[in-house]
């Protein structure tokens, strides 16, 4: 992952609800074309943090056994406010509905009471629709486990909080 969009888990209730944290830095490759004078995160990549923690929650919730979580679709997507370097995007993800292994997810961003973007996400649990004797689910779902582990640590699905 590139661009890793999250620094920490506040909170996680696997496959309900997740707050976590990202922190932008001035040093940030994309900083030097948006914009090199009022340097701001682009939205799409705030977009991209509550994509980000959407999946782990959903991930999470069912102990990393789906190997793949796909985007479908995003709605009602809004921008309230900018996230300068030394700021900090607190991002809330929350199920409202499942159905089939799909998922609507309630996300926002916000810089301390500013809301800086919301969004609805429609998620799809998934596999690689490879045949089970290549063993592609199975590697992706040990290499999703053992990243999250190394991002976040494994007390976060014990505790519940970083």
């Amino acid at each position: 992952m590139k661009y890793r969009q999250l620094d920490r888990i506040l909170t996680l209730v696997p496959g309900k609800q997740i707050v976590a944290e990202r922190t932008l830095r001035g040093d940030e490759e994309y900083l030097k074309d948006h914009f090199p004078r009022f340097p701001v995160m682009p939205g799409v990549m705030m977009l991209e943090a509550l994509h980000q923690a959407a999946v782990w929650m959903i991930r999470s919730g069912d102990d990393f056994q789906t190997p793949i979580v796909l985007l479908r679709e995003t709605r009602n997507v809004k921008f309230g406010d900018f996230l300068a370097p030394d700021q900090t995007l607190t991002v809330t993800a929350e199920v409202i509905k499942e159905a089939d292994g799909v998922f609507t997810v309630k996300a926002t961003g916000q810089k301390g009471d500013r809301t800086t973007v919301t969004a609805r996400l429609i998620l799809e649990r998934s596999g690689s629709n490879e045949p089970p004797e290549v063993g592609t689910d199975e590697d992706v779902k040990k290499r999703v486990r053992k990243q999250f582990t190394k991002l976040f640590g494994d007390h976060v699905l014990t505790d519940g909080a970083a």
